[in-house]
C-alpha cells in the first residue's frame, strides 16, 4: 500500500509530518506539528481509493463531527477538519502517547483483574458522554481503546474511531442515509445480536454488549465464543450462549462473571439500562464480599453431663441482656468480668466454665445442708438443768412449777432465746425438786455467754438474759 504522504511535508499550509503512526485500507495516521504553534497532533486522512467507496466520505465526516461534540478526557478530542489538496478530508486530533489495547495484549497476554476493570470504566465514562449527547458507537474493540497516561503519570483510556458511529438525535439526517437497513457494521468478534441484524436500529445497548466482550477478551485473550470463522461466530452470537468468564479465567470475583454475562445477554433489554449503571457494577465487582451475619451457635454440652445442657443455653444471653450485667457487680463477680464485658451482639459461656460453675453452686449447697443440718440437731438436744450449789438432785416432777431464784442455766435454743418486741424477759420456773441426802459436790458452771460457738449465731435476733 502507497501512503501519499512524505515524512517533512506540510499538509493543509501548516502541519507539517513527523512520523507515520499507522495507517490502513481507508486512511493514514501521522504524527505532525503546527508550523505557527509548534503543538504536536495527530492528523488523519483518508486514502485516494477509499474515496471511491460508497459512504466513505460520510462516515468520515461522522467522525469528526462526534468526537467534536465531546470534551471529557476519555474521548480523543478533535481540534480541526479540512481537505487536502487532493480532495481528501482529513481531522486533526490531540496526540496521544502510548498504544492501544490490542497491541497492550498481544505484548502482555491477558491482564490483571483490577487493571482490566479499571480501563473498561474508563471506557463506560467516555462513552457515557457520548450517549449523552446521542452517539452510539457500534464499533468499541480493544483496538480503538487507547491507553495512555495523564500528566501525574496514572493510566487514562481514550476512545477512538467514531467512524461508523450512530446519531440517534432525528435532527441528523445523513446517518439515515449512510446506514442502510440490514447493513451488518462493526468487528464481528465485539459485536452484539441485535447489530448483527440490522445495525441502523441499534442504541447504547449494543455498546454494552461489545464493552462486556471487551472486559472477557482482557482478561483471556479469548472471545465470549470458542468459534472458528466469521459465519460461526455470527451463528454463535446470535442462538448459542456465550461461554462463563471463570471457567477461562478462575481467579476473576464471581461477581464480574456476572456482570460480563449480563452485559452478553441476547436480549438488550436484559442487559444494563445504560453505561453509568455498568459502571458502578464493575466498581463494585471488585469490592471483597460482604461476610454474612453468622447464626448463634450454641455451645457444646460434655456428654458426660447432659444436664449441663439447658442450663448452659439459657446462659446464652444478648447484647443488651449483658450490658444489664455488666452495671451488675455481683453478676460481674459472679461471671467475671471478661465474660460480661465481652462487647459482642451474641455471647455465651463457655461449656467448660459453665460445667465448674455449677459443680461449684453443687458443693456450695451440699455444704450448707450440712450445716443447716447440724444447726437443727443441737436445737433438738436436751437442755441440762442445774440444782442449787450444794442440794441433791433426785427426780423431776414437771408438774409442780416452782420460782427460783437462781439464774437461768444458758440453752441453745436459739428460738426461746430471742426475745420479741414488746415482751420482757420470760419467766424462768424451776421444777420442783425432791432431795435426798447425797454427797455434796461442786457442778462446772456453765461458760458465759460471750463463749458460745459462733456458728450458733444465725442472726435470729438478741439473746437476752434472764434477769433484767
Amino acid at each position: 500500500m502507497k501512503i501519499p504522504v512524505r515524512i517533512g511535508e506540510v499538509l493543509a499550509g501548516k502541519y507539517r509530518v513527523e512520523s507515520i503512526l499507522g495507517a490502513g485500507a481507508m486512511g493514514v495516521v501521522v504524527a505532525a506539528r503546527h508550523v505557527q504553534l509548534g503543538s504536536p497532533v495527530a492528523l488523519k486522512f483518508m486514502l485516494p481509493e477509499a474515496l471511491l467507496v460508497s459512504g466513505a466520505s460520510d462516515r468520515f465526516i461522522r467522525e469528526a463531527r462526534a468526537a467534536a461534540c465531546l470534551r471529557g478526557e476519555h474521548v480523543a478530542r478533535v481540534t480541526d477538519f479540512g481537505t487536502l489538496d487532493d480532495g481528501a478530508p482529513y481531522i486533526v486530533m490531540e496526540y496521544l502517547e502510548g498504544s492501544d489495547l490490542d497491541a497492550v495484549m498481544t505484548a502482555r497476554g491477558p491482564l490483571s483483574v483490577a487493571e482490566a476493570v479499571g480501563y473498561v470504566v474508563d471506557a463506560c465514562e467516555g462513552m457515557d458522554e457520548a450517549h449523552g449527547a446521542g452517539i452510539v458507537h457500534r464499533d468499541l474493540k480493544p483496538k480503538n481503546l487507547f491507553l495512555t497516561r495523564r500528566h501525574d503519570g496514572t493510566p487514562l483510556i481514550k476512545v477512538l474511531d467514531f467512524g461508523i458511529s450512530k446519531f440517534t438525535d432525528a435532527s441528523e439526517d445523513f446517518h439515515t442515509t449512510s446506514t442502510k437497513t440490514g447493513a451488518v457494521l462493526g468487528s464481528p468478534a465485539f459485536i452484539s445480536p441485535e447489530q448483527i441484524k440490522s445495525s441502523k436500529h441499534v442504541d447504547a445497548r449494543a455498546d454494552i454488549y461489545a464493552l462486556g466482550a471487551i472486559v472477557f477478551y482482557l482478561l483471556t485473550k479469548e472471545l465470549p465464543f470458542d468459534v472458528g470463522s466469521i459465519g460461526e461466530l455470527f451463528g454463535s452470537v446470535l442462538y448459542r450462549e456465550p461461554l462463563l468468564l471463570r471457567a477461562c479465567r478462575p481467579d476473576a470475583p464471581a461477581a464480574l462473571e456476572a456482570v460480563v454475562a449480563r452485559c452478553l445477554q441476547k436480549d438488550p433489554n436484559a442487559r444494563f439500562s445504560d453505561v453509568r449503571e455498568l459502571m458502578t457494577a464493575l466498581r463494585r465487582s471488585l469490592e471483597p464480599p460482604a461476610a454474612e451475619p453468622s447464626e448463634p451457635r450454641w455451645p457444646d454440652v460434655d456428654p458426660a453431663f447432659p444436664e449441663l445442657g439447658e442450663l448452659t443455653v439459657r446462659m446464652t444471653v444478648s447484647e443488651a441482656e449483658m450490658g444489664a450485667l455488666h452495671a451488675t457487680p455481683e453478676v460481674q463477680g459472679t461471671l467475671g468480668h471478661a465474660a460480661v464485658s465481652s462487647g459482642r451482639g451474641e455471647a455465651a459461656l463457655t461449656h467448660r466454665v459453665s460445667k465448674w460453675y455449677v459443680i461449684g453452686l453443687s458443693i456450695a449447697g451440699v455444704l450448707v445442708v450440712l450445716f443447716t443440718g447440724l444447726v437443727l440437731l443441737r436445737r433438738q438436744r436436751p437442755s441440762t438443768s442445774f440444782a442449787a450449789e450444794g442440794e441433791p438432785v433426785t427426780s423431776v416432777d414437771s408438774s409442780v412449777p416452782v420460782a427460783s431464784s437462781a439464774p437461768a442455766p444458758p440453752t441453745n435454743d436459739l428460738h426461746d432465746a430471742a426475745t420479741p418486741e414488746g415482751v420482757g424477759p420470760r419467766e424462768i420456773r424451776a421444777p420442783k425438786v425432791e432431795t435426798t441426802p447425797t454427797k455434796r459436790h461442786h457442778p462446772t458452771p456453765p461458760p458465759p455467754a460471750s463463749s458460745l460457738p459462733h456458728g450458733d449465731l444465725l442472726d435470729h435476733g438478741p439473746v437476752t438474759s434472764p434477769h433484767p
